[in-house]
């Protein structure tokens, strides 16, 4: 065999062997699960995943008795989310409202808990333990009946009368349990000499997998659970069913639908992108001729070699669509509809024909602020998303005004509009980003996310000085927040030195464990983050050549 032909063997071969790590390490993983530390298999309900759902028309279970974290520590933490929450005082007095209503058919009108909209541009809701709910914009644009939305809070509520949350002091044990165990075999085969994947790797990597798998399996029937909640207590309020519960799981399949499909054309668009770039570099590293057949021949290689490529990032996009389903808290919606279909169908007096509630949300939405916070809203998102359209600067200026004038997106999409196209910032600072201190003298409406975009450009542009003091400042309001740690002990490991990041992250994992991993993670400096990628990468070789050498 002529010996450029070996090398493209061998080339073919390092580039298998790279596209299948993956799989190789993931069945690896999944052979260690046994290493599960008790705590997360020991949580409420694990035990009875199969038994069969309650009549919704029966009485509630007792809820769970708990101590409640501080509701508004937990605001201030969701507000160190994204772009924050947003200030709509009439919707959420609408909100609060029907979640009042809806403790009260629960019969636990005294816990404690609000509604706060959030500033996002998807659909999306969640519940904390504090008992806040959470629920983006969009929601409350899109429903097309109180029943639709009573259902969605109900869902919620759901999570939290049912203790979902339960599953986080699970898992911090657990994790404690995997640190300290990982850490007895650390010493015990010292590590910081050990070379290749030693049993430290596995008791680590599978339990991280079988914490996942565990963890999701728990989302997955808690949000069943959640669903039958709302079932009951929207039927119990005399909702309609057709209106309630069932149209919010028709939006939200129909949402997911159709972020699956954009995520399948930004898939494609990047795959076909790889191999282009495999082919031109194939060409350009190819020995040059004016022989047609060589010509050809160098082609067909180049062609072959993008093949190989775009078969292996298909396999791993699959891959990674699996894993994701594998691991998701949530259950497909699909099945979720089915799951009430069948209970609807059990229990026909659920599913009675009731007109649906549509004044009480019509006039929620017709208040005069609300309309204009929503309307800005929307002119924000248009803008952000095309900040270089001719009409984005226009739009942008609209929706920082008013109402929103001291909000965190619409200042954002002003500040992105006017940078993207200097020649149209009449009226503006100079330096755009002082636009954000409207947000951070708004007590009401002031969001980390602006504090960390003003910080890292004064950084960049060289004035460490303002920025330190400017993130400083952030930090006194976000004290509280664990959201914030990660992004300040990284900011102070590239202004201060890595060992002061050090401290910072010793200072998080005791104050905010869930994000202990994070700080960690943060505090390593370019130097340690190359060393431990270039250990990952042997370990996952290493893995791998022994996979495949099994085959």
């Amino acid at each position: 065999m002529p010996a450029s032909e070996a090398r493209r063997g061998v080339a073919r071969h390092g580039i298998a062997r790279r596209g299948l790590w993956p799989l190789a390490l993931l069945c690896a993983l999944l052979a260690g699960c046994e290493t599960m530390p008790q705590a997360l298999n020991q949580l409420p309900g694990m035990s009875s995943l199969a038994q069969k759902p309650a009549s919704p028309l029966e009485a509630l279970p007792a809820p769970e008795a708990r101590a409640w974290p501080d509701p508004q520590q937990d605001v201030i933490n969701q507000r160190a989310r994204g772009f924050g929450l947003v200030h709509a005082p009439e919707a959420q007095r609408y909100l609060n409202g029907l979640l009042a209503r809806i403790k009260a058919a629960a019969l636990v009108p005294d816990w404690p808990g609000d509604v706060y909209l959030l500033a996002q541009s998807s659909l999306s809701a969640y519940a904390t333990a504090a008992g806040n709910i959470y629920v983006s914009l969009p929601w409350l644009q899109s429903v097309q009946s109180e029943d639709e939305l009573v259902a969605l809070l109900a869902h919620e509520f759901g999570h939290i009368y049912l203790h979902y949350h339960s599953l986080e002091g699970a898992i911090a044990g657990a994790d404690t349990a995997a640190g300290f165990a990982s850490l007895g075999l650390g010493i015990a085969y010292k590590t910081a000499q050990a070379t290749g994947w030693n049993q430290v790797d596995t008791l680590q990597a599978s339990y991280a997998l079988g914490k996942t798998l565990t963890t999701a399996l728990y989302g997955q029937t808690q949000e069943g659970a959640a669903d039958r909640f709302a079932l009951h207590v929207t039927h119990r309020l005399g909702y309609s069913y057709e209106h309630g519960a069932k149209a919010f799981l028709e939006r939200q399949a129909g949402w997911e639908q159709q972020n699956e499909t954009l995520e399948l054309q930004k898939q494609e668009a990047l795959k076909q992108a790889l191999q282009a770039s495999t082919i031109e570099r194939a060409r350009r590293t190819a020995p040059q001729s004016n022989n047609a057949v060589s010509t050809a021949l160098n082609d067909a290689s180049a062609n072959l070699q993008a093949g190989i490529n775009g078969g292996l990032n298909q396999a791993s996009f699959d891959l990674s669509r699996w894993i994701g389903k594998l691991t998701s808290a949530h259950p497909e919606t699909v099945k979720r509809q089915d799951s009430l279909a069948e209970i609807a169908e059990r229990y026909p007096e659920v599913a009675e024909d009731r007109a649906p509630t549509q004044a009480p949300l019509q006039a929620a939405l017709a208040q005069k602020r609300t309309q204009l916070i929503l309307k800005n809203y929307q002119a924000a998102y248009k803008a952000m998303e095309a900040p270089q359209s001719p009409g984005a600067v226009a739009l942008a200026r609209q929706a920082a005004s008013g109402p929103t004038a001291t909000h965190a997106v619409p200042l954002f999409a002003l500040y992105s509009a006017a940078s993207a196209q200097p020649g149209a910032v009449r009226g503006l600072p100079r330096d755009l980003g002082s636009l954000f201190e409207a947000n951070f003298n708004s007590e009401t409406d002031r969001a980390w996310a602006l504090y960390t975009e003003r910080s890292t450009r004064l950084k960049e542009s060289g004035q460490r000085d303002a920025s330190k003091k400017l993130l400083e400042r952030g930090l006194q309001h976000f004290a509280v927040a664990e959201e914030t740690m990660p992004y300040a002990v990284r900011f102070y490991g590239e202004v201060d030195g890595w060992e002061r990041a050090k401290q910072q992250a010793q200072q998080c994992r005791q104050r905010f464990p869930r994000v202990a991993g994070r700080c960690d993670s943060a505090a390593r400096s370019p130097q340690e983050v190359a060393e431990i990628d270039r250990r990952t990468e042997k370990k996952a070789s290493e893995i791998t050549d022994r996979w495949l050498k099994k085959k």
